[in-house]
């Protein structure tokens, strides 16, 4: 019996499949922020499981099961470090979850493994809470609760458990419009529940803290999105819409870095410092770095942040999540509001005294035929503009003395090549520049500016004495096009890779508008938020009682709509032909006067029936003999023909009864 009841609570090949699949996709989204060991030991796991399964083997003995689990926890310490943190502990439950599944082999033990994967599944919100995320963990979700349902009920034949899934799209049908209510109406802190935003997470990098030749041009082919700024007023020119970033002031003969040392200080802005303001709004994707991105010239610093003499904006934390700030800039030709020191003005006039030496005497020769720096701005770039320079987005690669390469052989790059000549051409006549690096443009999506990685550009600050620093953008004396109508221009003239054409683009540009909207009401969805929909339904401010008044009123509602699916959606007993045949017969006597109760069985009914109708009782007993042998016997030829005997009974019952009420 024991053994029986064992058997009884035993997995199926079914059962063990969809918990596999059920732990698989909740540690899938994971997998990038793992060791790199882990998809091994999830795969090996998986398939040891499964082969045990298909193959109705014995388990891995207990013994060998604790070796692994004190391995992989050993592991876990070693290369992430004892102290208990965020990814640490994400780690140990998604190995501990993996390796609960080889001792998993009876339905105790898959409820528990099951259960646990909506824990995993949720822990990847602490690092992201983007639409695909969302997307993705909501089916998740209902994979895992459709697991739930497979062991409760076991159905070998139907692989899939079409009864399974209508009660799970039912049960979550139930549940989510109850999770909208309270994601509306839950108290919300003044700031995100995990804490500040900036320490979880890494996000995708695009412009760097450093540049060499390559280093832009490869975010071209990259169409993600860098920011989102919305303007208050107009939106400016495009040839405007340089967007800064990284300030790179040291050289070592191929790459370009920011200023680890910087010694100038800003000083105060005067008030006769004229030019045309801009406030906008900027959504900042993650970049794992501490870089903001605003519009040349910062006037005043966004919150949170800090305006660097050089005009970078920087944050004490890593971007990480989604970072949201407003800024205020002012067009002008020149920025004097920074305070140069003579070892600033060393660094920005040093370049390597082995390198490039045929620039350095190109540039020698142009100072002699020129009056003043601007001169020779002017003429570096109509150099540029026409002698055989071309703009490419697939620049051949530079070794060693990489600006002569450039300015006298390949004469082929892109905005960095021409940045980096530039400002090596500058700092050789012995006047004091420097490469800014950001973004250049963008396109207008649904009323917001959108800025692409491909929208990524180098341009110069040459230092004019007595004026201050000047943007010099080489790449427009190139391609203009380029800075007047932005890098998509040049992708709509010259695609980038067969995947690369109009259709692709208006389509993840529409995806953007979509996550833009995410991002403004779910994913920063707060407190301010949630004042406002108070005040909408009639509450001035989100107190205990305004709290109170509403969640409770929605656990009602939502209680009654529960109800209701559960009364609506009740399990119905079908009835047999039998069933119908004994209920007609027996509501046959009820007209007429009997007192009875319609459930009673056929004989006890048939008894009463017999008492009241003394005149039916050879059409009585008739029936319920007939009845009984078709419905119960198992050797009775039950066709169509005996069921209309019964029928004939029946009327002919109710035949005698009418002459019972005509006689009376």
């Amino acid at each position: 019996m024991a053994k029986i009841q064992l058997t009884k609570y035993l997995l199926s090949s079914k059962q063990i499949f969809w918990v596999l699949l059920s732990v698989t996709i909740s540690v899938l989204p994971h997998l990038p922020r793992l060791p790199l060991w882990f998809p091994i030991l999830l795969i090996g796991v998986i398939l040891s499981r499964w082969l045990t399964a298909i193959k109705q083997t014995k388990p891995l003995p207990k013994v060998i099961i604790i070796l692994i689990t004190l391995t992989a926890f050993i592991t876990i310490v070693y290369f992430q470090g004892f102290k208990l943190n965020r990814e640490i502990s994400v780690t140990i439950l998604a190995a501990m979850t993996v390796l609960k599944i080889l001792e998993t082999n009876t339905k105790r033990d898959a409820w528990m493994v099951v259960t646990l994967c909506y824990f995993v599944i949720l822990t990847r919100f602490f690092y992201s809470q983007d639409l695909l995320l969302v997307i993705y963990l909501f089916l998740s979700v209902l994979i895992i609760t459709h697991t739930l349902f497979i062991l409760q009920h076991d159905n070998k034949k139907d692989f899939l458990g079409k009864r399974e899934l209508k009660q799970t799209l039912g049960l979550l049908a139930t549940g989510l419009p109850l999770a909208v209510l309270f994601f509306l109406f839950f108290p919300r802190l003044g700031s995100p529940i995990w804490g500040s935003p900036d320490f979880f997470g890494n996000g995708k990098t695009g412009i760097g803290d450093s540049m060499s030749p390559g280093s832009i041009s490869q975010l071209f082919s990259d169409d993600s999105t860098a920011f989102r700024a919305t303007f208050k007023g107009t939106i400016p020119n495009n040839s405007d819409l340089y967007w800064r970033g990284p300030v790179l002031w040291d050289f070592d003969g191929k790459t370009w870095n920011t200023n680890q040392r910087q010694i100038s200080k800003k000083t105060f802005i005067a008030s006769n410092d004229t030019g045309t303001l801009v406030s906008y709004e900027v959504e900042l994707e993650p970049t794992g770095q501490k870089y903001l991105f605003a519009l040349d010239y910062v006037k005043t610093a966004p919150t949170g942040s800090t305006l660097k003499a050089d005009q970078q904006l920087i944050t004490e934390n890593d971007i990480n999540q989604l970072r949201h700030y407003t800024a205020l800039s002012q067009f002008k030709t020149y920025n004097s509001n920074e305070l140069l020191s003579p070892e600033d003005f060393a660094r920005l006039k040093y370049l390597p005294p082995s390198f490039n030496p045929k620039t350095k005497a190109l540039i020698q020769q142009w100072q002699r035929q020129v009056r003043s720096p601007l001169e020779l701005i002017k003429k570096i770039l109509t150099h540029f503009a026409t002698d055989e320079f071309y703009y490419s987005y697939s620049p051949p690669l530079l070794m060693g003395d990489t600006v002569d390469q450039f300015l006298f052989e390949t004469k082929s790059g892109f905005c960095e090549h021409y940045a980096s000549a530039f400002t090596v051409m500058m700092r050789a006549a012995g006047i004091p520049a420097r490469i800014v690096t950001g973004y250049q443009g963008g396109i207008l999506n649904e009323g917001y500016l959108l800025v692409k990685q491909s929208d990524a550009h180098a341009w110069a600050e040459v230092w004019i004495q007595n004026k201050g620093w000047l943007r010099v953008d080489p790449t427009s004396a190139v391609s203009p096009l380029r800075v007047e109508q932005g890098s998509q221009a040049l992708i709509r003239q010259n695609s980038r890779n067969w995947l690369d054409n109009s259709w692709s683009r208006k389509l993840g540009e529409r995806y953007d508008a979509i996550r833009h909207n995410w991002n403004k009401w779910v994913r920063e969805y707060n407190a301010t938020k949630q004042k406002a929909i108070f005040k909408v339904i009639g509450f001035d401010s989100v107190n205990g009682r305004a709290i109170i008044i509403v969640l409770g009123t929605i656990i009602l509602i939502t209680t009654l709509l529960v109800l209701f699916f559960l009364y609506i959606n009740r399990p119905k007993r079908k009835q047999s032909p039998y069933d119908k045949i004994q209920k007609k017969f027996k509501q046959l006597f009820l007209k007429h006067g009997l007192t009875a109760e319609e459930n009673l069985g056929i004989l006890e009914f048939s008894k009463k029936a017999t008492e009241y109708f003394p005149q039916s009782k050879n059409s009585i007993q008739q029936f319920t003999t007939l009845y009984l042998r078709l419905r119960f016997s198992e050797t009775e030829n039950k066709q169509a023909n005996l069921d209309n005997r019964l029928l004939k009974i029946i009327i002919k019952i109710k035949n005698e009864l009418r002459t019972k009420d005509i006689k009376e």
